[in-house]
Formats: structure tokens, C-alpha cells, sequence
């Protein structure tokens, strides 16, 4: 079980065992999921969540928490692949979904220790840093704050945060519910058809359904979705503060952090196994927590490994989001325009995220 989960009491919602009808029916209860069914439901719509575990159970319990600017790759990398202006695009994207994670905490009174400490980019060999310093200089003419710490080869991004995923996404299905969406877990989609989705128990009418299962995707969709496993460790709390701000190396594939109790969160390395890490089983493997404990050792050789788990991730043909009227949305901002897009509006970032984009 990740940290987080072990942390976090069961706040369990009843299964859907009768058939039922809803204005919107949203499958997933992550952070998608859940942020989807609250725009929904503040907007006057009655959406109805079927989550297949519990909420904030799969991948938004077992990542790093960190919450970011960008894309996984640094700046520049991005500009060459999606080009310049949407890569402008997707880092203001990114900003204004950190912005809204810190309005929805303190609306909400979400208690998810919530820090905006900044990050921490390392560069993992001369290409990279090299392109780290190019990124930086571009995102400071933006009015970016960012820098370069040349000794240590590392950008600092000095309005990037962290929080408790599991709290935020159980405190956001609580404000969710307060607006008017209804939550059920323990309850599996099986199949889509026309104004109906059905689970093993019920079937349920609606005229629209948001799909917000990440890696799971392509079990109802005919999306390019690929299941990935990342890993992680966390630590007993420690006395000394050995890491200032979550940090991240080589491309992305390496990250960590120290929370403010003192643990110590190691994760991903997957690097090392690419053609191992794929699938949706979730399950640890010896050579990439290996890994994980060697890079400990070497900041932290005193500290106690309390937790060991993973979680799969689901990644696009192009890394970015799938967000349209036929596809998978994530995140706070993202769900946002799902929900604009389920009410029929035409936002203008729904290009970027289009599921049937090139």
C-alpha cells in the first residue's frame, strides 16, 4: 500500500447495486474523475461517479505529489515536439491548473498539506543540462520564475508545489458532494452504449459520459493509451532535512522529496527497465527498488524504508492529456474543460488535448 493510502481512513460510499439515471456519468474517481464531477456539479449539472475501487485508490494515491509546470521533459524539449507556441500553451495550461489546486484547498478548507516550495529540474547528462539552461532562459522572458544553479547542474522553478494527493482528491469529492455529484464505489463499468452505461449490477441512462480511468482507458475507448508502472519508497520521518523541494532527473524518469514530517519519498527509475515497466499489474520488482533504495543510501543511509508500492500510469501517443468530447481528461484544469466541453462550450485549450488530434 503507497504511503498515502496507509495515511488516509476509508471514507466508503455504497455501491451501485439498481439501475439508475444521471445527467452526466463520470467512470473514475482519481483526481480526473473527481475534478470533472465537481466543475460538473457547480456548474448545475448532477453527475454520478462510478468508481471501480475507491476513490483516489489507483494512480492519484500512488504518485509523488508533485504538482508542476510543463511537461515531464524540460522546455525546450517540449518546443521541439508539440512547437513553441504550444508549448507556451501547455506550461500556462499547467500554471493555471496549480492556481486552481490552490483556490479549490483554501475554498474548500482541503487539508492536503499543500507547500510551494518549488522543484527542482537535474540535469542527467551535458545535453540535457544544456538544454535546461536554454529552457530557462526562454520561460524567464515569459516571466517565468525560474534559475540556474550551475555547480549543482539544476533549474529551480520557484512556484511549483507539492500536497497530499489522496487527501486533496478525497477533500475535492467531499466539495463535489456538496455541490450536488453522487459517488459510488466497488463499481465497475463493463460496457458503453447508446445512453447507458452498465456495470455488473445496474444499468445507468444519461446523455453524456466523461471517462476519467487513465491507464485503463482503452478498455471502453478505442484510445492510444499505454499502461506504464511507476515505483516508489517512502521512509520513516527523519530529524535532519536532507532534500529542500521535490526534485526530478533524467528527462522526468527520476524523482523524490521530503515532506514536512520528514519522510522521504524516492520513486520512478524506470528508465532502467522500460520494456519491463509496461502492463497494468501493480506489483513491485526487485531491480527498480533496488534502485530506489540505492539512491537513498547514498543521501540518507540511516533512514528506515517503511513503504513500497506501485501504480500505473496511462501515457498518450504525445504525453499530453486526452480531454475532448470522446475522450480522457486529467488533472484539476484539464477536468475543467472537460466539463465546459460536456456542457457544450468550446474552450479555448481544447485543440491541444483533442482525443483525435494528429
Amino acid at each position: 500500500m503507497s504511503l498515502w493510502l496507509d495515511e488516509s481512513p476509508p471514507e466508503p460510499r455504497p455501491a451501485l447495486d439498481h439501475d439508475a439515471s444521471a445527467d452526466v456519468v463520470v467512470i473514475g474517481a482519481g483526481v480526473a474523475g473527481v475534478a470533472t464531477a465537481y466543475w460538473l456539479a457547480r456548474a448545475g449539472a448532477r453527475p454520478l461517479v462510478l468508481e471501480a475501487r475507491t476513490i483516489a485508490e489507483a494512480a492519484s494515491g500512488r504518485n509523488a505529489g508533485f504538482l508542476l509546470a510543463g511537461v515531464a521533459e524540460n522546455f525546450l524539449v517540449a518546443s521541439r515536439r508539440y512547437g513553441e507556441p504550444n508549448a507556451l500553451r501547455i506550461w500556462r495550461f499547467t500554471r493555471r491548473n496549480q492556481e486552481l489546486v490552490r483556490e479549490l484547498v483554501a475554498r474548500h478548507r482541503i487539508d492536503c498539506d499543500l507547500r510551494w516550495h518549488g522543484s527542482a529540474q537535474i540535469a542527467g547528462d551535458d545535453e540535457e543540462w544544456a538544454e535546461m539552461r536554454a529552457s530557462v532562459e526562454r520561460l524567464t522572458s515569459e516571466g517565468v520564475r525560474a534559475r540556474i544553479v550551475p555547480e549543482e547542474r539544476t533549474a529551480i522553478y520557484e512556484d511549483d508545489g507539492e500536497l497530499h494527493p489522496v487527501r486533496y482528491v478525497r477533500g475535492l469529492a467531499r466539495a463535489a458532494e456538496a455541490a450536488g455529484a453522487t459517488f459510488h464505489e466497488r463499481t465497475c463499468v463493463t460496457a458503453m452504449d447508446a445512453g447507458a452505461v452498465r456495470t455488473g449490477r445496474a444499468r445507468v441512462s444519461t446523455s453524456a459520459v466523461v471517462v476519467c480511468v487513465n491507464a485503463y482507458a482503452s478498455h471502453l475507448l478505442p484510445l492510444r493509451i499505454r499502461p506504464v508502472r511507476g515505483q516508489m519508497l517512502a521512509t520513516a520521518p527523519l530529524r535532519r532535512r536532507v532534500f529542500a523541494r521535490p526534485a526530478y532527473a533524467h528527462r522526468g524518469y527520476r524523482y523524490w522529496r521530503q515532506r514536512e514530517d520528514g519522510r522521504i519519498l524516492v520513486g520512478g527509475w524506470r528508465d532502467l527497465a522500460v520494456d519491463v515497466e509496461v502492463g497494468e499489474e501493480e506489483r513491485t520488482t526487485e531491480p527498480i527498488q533496488s534502485a530506489l533504495e540505492t539512491f537513498l543510501r547514498g543521501h540518507a543511509p540511516d533512514a528506515a524504508v517503511t513503504h513500497r508500492w506501485a501504480g500505473i500510469m496511462g501515457f498518450s501517443h504525445d504525453a499530453l492529456p486526452y480531454a475532448g468530447r470522446h475522450g480522457l481528461a486529467f488533472a484539476t484544469a484539464a477536468s475543467a474543460l472537460v466539463a465546459d466541453l460536456v456542457r457544450g462550450g468550446s474552450p479555448a485549450e481544447a485543440d491541444l488535448f483533442a482525443p483525435d488530434r494528429p
